[in-house]
């Protein structure tokens, strides 16, 4: 019986020998078949070249996220083309202005902003200019610069009849709805938008301003170095009215470099400056002044006696004119005037200055150029402009 056992063990034993033995040799051929199957690339269906491995471990999905990624980047850079922003530039004047891919212009009123009669050249600018200061609520500069762009399109018309801009209708519309809306005003709207003006550009860049008055009806250009004094904070002139009459002045004026007489040197005038307690010396200037009058009743002057007016509004009185040794000689229907003034530190300067008066009632003008003596050339070539170009409508 013990045999039998034994002989039964003996055969399971066998059994159980062949059951690992084809264990063993199965678990071979998978581990083989794995083995070629990942060499090959099976599992993901792609070259071996194409699978990044690398100490750092990198998956296999790697490259599908890359040219994803490539592709995200450049439809940002198609959005981002076809998207772009507007781009600052600056005018004749260097204010900024916004212009847009597609054209469009905003003009800007910041802190480099400051107040200019328009350019015939850049009217199309100027009038983005009006819808802006509109914006801001700056009536009496809209009117004021509205007026000056409607004179550039006058003065362009008048050399070329066909001239029909696409900004006219809208800047004038414009300008209109500014007047209306400061009819509730105390100040006078012509005491702040008149005279207005246009820069063109005639031998070289905007090297003269015609300036133009509505109320007063006269045009005459000026050269442009001769700066309106009304761009300049409050400073309009003078301006009165009383029972019979309406006067206005105002001033274009252009500074001069520091003159030294003869034999001071600028320590010397430095020395007096620090006497006297000032800071500094006040410039020399070339000023032309234009004034305009109208006679609310009847005529009260005739041409001959019309520049004593003015003399009283200059408060040019008989013992000023003795004080300043002021002289006036009347040439070719026009008057020379010569004085003295004397500078911050006690120098004489010998003076000029010529006069043009035109009384033709209601209505009265008054030009006048006042120079130092030795300006005299430049002030010449000023003069011949101002008097040539000076006109009045009827």
């Amino acid at each position: 019986m013990m045999e039998r056992e034994n002989r039964s063990l003996t055969g399971y034993q066998k059994k159980e020998n062949s059951f690992l033995w084809y264990m063993r040799l199965g678990i071979g051929f998978v581990t083989l078949y794995l083995f070629f199957w990942f060499q090959n690339g099976s599992l993901l269906g792609q070259n071996k070249t194409d699978v990044i491995v690398d100490p750092l471990l990198q998956k296999p999905w790697i490259p599908d996220a890359e040219e994803e990624e490539f592709r995200s980047y450049h439809r940002f850079l198609s959005e981002f083309k076809n998207k772009q922003t507007s781009v600052k530039k600056k005018d004749r004047f260097g204010r900024n202005y916004l212009m847009s891919p597609s054209g469009k212009i905003s003009f800007l009123i910041d802190d480099e902003y400051y107040k200019e009669f328009p350019i015939q050249m850049e009217a199309d600018i100027a009038s983005k200019e009006l819808v802006a200061l509109y914006d801001v609520r700056k009536e009496k500069d809209v009117v004021f610069l509205g007026k000056g762009i409607h004179l550039c399109y006058r003065l362009k018309k008048e050399k070329e009849p066909g001239f029909f801009p696409e900004w006219l209708k809208s800047s004038n519309e414009l300008t209109n709805r500014a007047a209306n809306e400061w009819s509730d005003q105390t100040i006078p709207l012509d005491l702040v938008s008149d005279p207005f003006g246009c820069y063109v550009d005639e031998v070289s860049p905007m090297d003269f301003l015609y300036l133009e008055s509505e109320s007063f009806r006269y045009r005459i250009k000026i050269p442009t170095s001769l700066r309106y004094e009304g761009l300049f904070g409050n400073r309009l002139g003078l301006y009165g009215e009383n029972r019979d009459t309406i006067y206005r002045l105002v001033r274009f004026v252009q500074f001069l470099s520091n003159y030294l007489p003869e034999g001071q040197t600028e320590w010397d005038e430095a020395l007096k400056l620090q006497t006297s307690g000032k800071k500094k010396k006040t410039l020399p200037k070339i000023i032309l002044s234009i004034g305009s009058s109208f006679d609310k009743v009847r005529p009260l002057r005739n041409t001959k006696n019309y520049f004593v007016f003015w003399d009283s509004v200059r408060s040019l009185t008989k013992s000023q004119m003795k004080q300043l040794q002021f002289k006036r000689l009347e040439v070719n229907n026009e008057y020379v005037s010569e004085w003295v003034e004397v500078d911050d530190i006690g120098n004489p300067i010998p003076m000029e200055m010529k006069e043009y008066y035109l009384y033709n009632a209601p209505r009265g003008y008054f030009l006048s150029l006042s120079y130092p003596k030795r300006e005299k050339p430049i002030a010449e070539r000023y003069w011949n402009t101002v008097r040539k170009s000076f006109t009045v409508k009827d």
